[in-house]
């Protein structure tokens, strides 16, 4: 067995419940029990794991999931790549390069390597918007 940096007694954090505190340190695969308030108690691996094959969550500061998403990321075109842009509706769409997203505009240009001028667009596509007409 592993020797754990976990005491009884030490206050501890985990990001799902909070502060805890290691209420008795055992042998076995999860041998650190924490008692998270008066109702909930958890028990974790030599290591502070509360999963074998999942990352330490056991703590002695407390931490954030700060920037944590299940968000898909937009996929944005390379730089230099073609695509049709255009604002808001009706507008027609327009052809260009790809040079960059601002916030919520995109900036495309009529040549690959802009130096200067560029168009400010609302929406995207890297297929022909005209192509089944």
């Amino acid at each position: 067995m592993e020797k754990s940096i976990f005491k009884v007694g030490d206050k501890v954090f985990d990001y799902r419940f909070g502060w805890g505190v290691v209420h008795s340190v055992n042998e076995g695969r999860f041998p650190i029990d924490v008692s998270f308030g008066d109702f909930h108690e958890d028990c974790y691996t030599w290591n502070g794991r509360a999963c074998e094959d999942l990352s330490q969550v056991l703590s002695f500061s407390e931490y954030t999931l700060q920037g944590f998403s299940q968000e898909r990321p937009e996929e944005l075109p390379k730089k230099g790549q073609i695509c049709w842009g255009r604002n808001e509706l009706p507008s027609e769409w327009h052809i260009g390069y790809f040079f960059e997203k601002r916030g919520d505009k995109y900036l495309i240009n009529s040549h690959p390597n802009p130096t200067g001028w560029h168009s400010e667009v609302n929406e995207i596509t890297t297929e022909n918007p005209y192509k089944d007409e």
